[in-house]
Order: structure tokens, then sequence, then C-alpha cells
């Protein structure tokens, strides 16, 4: 097992202190502009598919950005307060907050968060007369793989998956999916396993 490092504990009380306590005012998906086929961000009822990030407006203002990135090795579950939604091109802004499963959790207080971590190994290679050949030794590391927002009775996995159109899933995604309901999770998490 991985021992918890300094970095991982101020990644968890900058995220607590930022969420924890907080009600969310509005949310807002951040899509790519495919212009041949739209992605789909609402895969199922209860889980969303997002390929870019997930936007809360905070009741006190502050606007908290969810998002894949590398703070600990692509790719786990980051986040940044940012001062305003920028419209860019090649990416929608969606505003999300009269989803059934969101407008439920509108005006409610996120009471706690859960990180799920991952602990893997990497090791690099290096081409050898055609060979692939290990390069250094295999490094371990440790990365927040997936989010549990807790609001009293209510929750939502945010997770750095994807499923992909013919139902396969992947971990350590450069994508964002969003699990309202805990059985839809564990069974992709179990999927994911076999």
């Amino acid at each position: 097992m991985i021992e918890i490092l300094q970095k991982e504990i101020d990644y968890i009380n900058r995220t607590n202190s930022s969420f924890i306590g907080q009600k969310i005012k509005e949310v807002f998906y951040e899509e790519l502009n495919y212009e041949s086929e739209p992605e789909c961000w609402n895969y199922s009822n209860n889980i969303h598919s997002v390929d870019m990030n997930v936007l809360l407006q905070i009741e006190n203002g502050k606007l908290l950005q969810i998002k894949w990135d590398d703070e600990f090795y692509c790719y786990g579950i980051g986040f940044a307060e940012i001062s305003e939604i920028k419209i860019r091109d090649g990416i929608n802004t969606i505003n999300v907050s009269e989803n059934s499963n969101w407008k439920s959790l509108i005006g409610k207080t996120i009471t706690s968060i859960d990180i799920y971590w991952d602990e893997s190994e990497n090791q690099e290679y290096q081409t050898k007369l055609g060979i692939m050949l290990p390069k250094g030794k295999k490094q371990q590391f440790k990365l927040p793989l997936s989010w549990k927002l807790n609001f009293l009775n209510e929750y939502v996995f945010i997770s750095a998956f994807e499923i992909d159109e013919d139902g396969n899933n992947y971990y350590w995604a450069d994508h964002l999916t969003l699990f309202f309901k805990e059985d839809d999770y564990l069974i992709s998490c179990k999927n994911n396993l076999e």
C-alpha cells in the first residue's frame, strides 16, 4: 500500500474547504462541440457523460470547475475555482440545473465528499532494435479517480470514467461520468474489473 503524502492531505483539505457546507445554485456541463455527431451527455436517466467539465455555481458566488486533470497522474479528478463561464469556440456550455437529477440537489448543502483513490504503477519503455524494453524502475502512484458528493440522503458520484457507444467502460479517461444512483456506479466498477 502506498503511504499518504502531504500532497494528498492538501488535496483533501482543499477539496473539503471548497465544497463542504456549500449549496449549489446552478450546474453547467462543458462539452466538445462535435459538428458531425453531437455528444450526448444524457447517457441514461441516472448516468451523465461529460467530455470536459462540470461547473457548479455555488450560492456564495463561487464558481467551481470539476475536471479530469493530471495533478497526481493522468487522469484523476481535480477542480479549480474560476471567475466566470467563458464562451469558447468548439465548446458547448449546457445549463443542466433543470435536469431532474440536479434539480433535486439545487439549494441543498454538500455535507461531505468521499474521495476514492486508485493505486497503480507505471513503467516507462524504450525501443531497442525494434523491441520494447522497460526503462528504469516501476513507479507507484495514487490518484483521486472518483468523488462522491453527499447531500444528507442524496449524492452524486463523479468519476474520470468513460462509457463508450458499445457499452465498454474505461477508467483513467479524459472524460467525466456522473452517477446519480449508487447501483449504476457499482455495476460500472464491477464491469470494468471483469
